[in-house]
C-alpha cells in the first residue's frame, strides 16, 4: 500500500475508533467529486470493510455552475465504482440567506441542510466530511480575518455534533498534496471546482477562501520555507484545547444561570473574573440571545466596556437591550 494511502487509512481508522463506531453502523460520505472527497471515499471504504461498517454516499448539487448536474452524476458513478452506493441531492439556495450573508454562506447552509436530512432519513451514525489539513490552515486565516475573537483560531473540529447529527473530519492531518497523491496512486480522476481558483490567480470575483488558497497560502509556504500549513493546523488544535479549558471555567462561573427573558445576574460575578474568563462569560451569555456568531462577537467588547464602567446599555439584535446598572446585568426586550 502506498505511503500516502497507508497514512490516510490510519487517520480514518483512528477517527472511526475515537467516535465509537460499531459494526453495522451506517456512515454517510459527503462527496463533491474533488480530490479530497474521493481520497476520503477510498480510505473510508477500506476502513469500513475492515471494521464491519456500512458506507453510503451523497453528492450535493448546488446548481450554481453550468454543468453541475453532470459533475454530480459523475461523482456518484465514481463512488459506485468503488463499491459505495450513492445518490445526488439537488438543492437550491435560500434567497434571504444569500442576500444577508453571501452566496458562499448560503451554499454552505443549503449543503448542511441536505446532509442533515439525508443522515436522519437513512439513520446514519455519522456524516463524513473531507476537510484536510490544508482546509484547516485556510480556515484559521480566513476566520481570523473576519472575526476579532480568540475563537477564530480554533479551526474545525475532528468530530462535532450539530442539529443532532455527528460530523467527522478524518483527514485533518492529511494535506491536499497528499490527497492528490492518493488519487494518483489509485488511478482516480477528480474534478477541480473552478471557484477554487489556481495558484497565483487573483480574481476579485473568487470567494475569499479561494483567494487565500491561491494567493496567501503559497506565499506563506514560500516565506516559511515550507510547513506553514502544518504549523497553522497544529496551532489550531492546540489553541482549541486552551479555549475549551477557559470555556469550562466560564461555564462554571455562570453556574446555574437561566438564559430566559428577562435575564439578570450580578455584574460583580463577571467583573471579578480574570479578563479571559470574563470575556468568555460575556460570549456565552450573548450566544443565548443572538443567533449569529458575527453579531455576538461585535457585542462582546462592548459588553466588557459596560462592565468596566459599571453602567450603560447596548442594543442587541432581535429588539433586545443589554443594560448594566446598580450592580446588575439585565437583558430584556427594548419595549419593557
Amino acid at each position: 500500500m502506498p505511503r500516502e494511502i497507508k497514512k490516510a487509512v490510519g487517520e480514518v481508522g483512528r477517527c472511526f475508533k475515537e467516535a465509537g463506531l460499531k459494526p453495522g453502523d451506517l456512515l454517510l460520505l459527503a462527496c463533491s467529486g474533488g480530490r479530497d472527497s474521493l481520497a476520503l471515499a477510498l480510505c473510508a471504504r477500506i476502513c469500513a470493510r475492515s471494521m464491519g461498517l456500512l458506507l453510503t454516499g451523497i453528492v450535493v448539487d448546488h446548481g450554481m455552475q453550468e454543468g453541475s448536474g453532470k459533475v454530480a452524476a459523475r461523482a456518484a458513478k465514481q463512488l459506485l465504482k468503488m463499491g459505495i452506493p450513492a445518490k445526488v441531492a439537488k438543492i437550491s439556495l435560500d434567497p434571504r440567506e444569500e442576500k444577508e450573508n453571501g452566496e458562499e454562506a448560503a451554499a454552505r447552509e443549503a449543503r448542511h441542510g441536505a446532509l442533515k436530512r439525508e443522515a436522519k432519513s437513512e439513520g446514519a451514525r455519522a456524516v463524513l466530511l473531507a476537510h484536510t489539513l490544508t482546509d484547516q490552515a485556510e480556515s484559521v486565516l480566513l476566520d481570523a480575518c473576519r472575526t476579532p475573537s480568540s475563537s477564530s483560531w480554533i479551526g474545525m473540529e475532528k468530530a462535532c455534533l450539530r442539529d443532532g447529527v455527528l460530523y467527522l473530519r478524518p483527514l485533518l492531518k492529511i494535506s491536499r498534496r497528499e490527497t492528490t497523491q492518493i488519487c494518483r496512486e489509485a488511478g482516480i480522476s477528480w474534478w477541480d471546482d473552478p471557484t477554487n481558483g489556481r495558484e497565483g490567480e487573483a480574481g476579485s470575483d473568487l470567494p475569499r477562501r479561494s483567494r487565500i488558497r491561491s494567493l496567501v497560502m503559497p506565499e506563506l509556504e514560500a516565506i516559511s520555507g515550507g510547513g506553514a500549513q502544518a504549523h497553522l493546523a497544529q496551532f489550531a488544535s492546540m489553541h482549541r484545547e486552551d479555549e475549551e479549558f477557559l470555556d469550562s471555567l466560564a461555564r462554571k462561573a455562570l453556574g446555574g444561570a437561566s438564559f430566559s427573558l428577562p435575564f439578570s445576574l450580578p455584574s460583580s460575578l463577571l467583573s471579578s473574573l480574570p479578563r479571559p474568563v470574563e470575556r468568555r462569560c460575556c460570549r456565552i451569555i450573548l450566544k443565548n440571545f443572538l443567533d449569529r456568531r458575527a453579531a455576538v462577537e461585535r457585542q462582546v467588547e462592548a459588553f466588557i466596556n459596560l462592565l468596566d464602567k459599571g453602567r450603560g446599555e447596548i442594543f442587541l439584535a432581535s429588539s433586545l437591550r443589554l443594560c448594566v446598572s446598580r450592580g446588575e446585568v439585565v437583558i430584556n426586550l427594548c419595549n419593557n
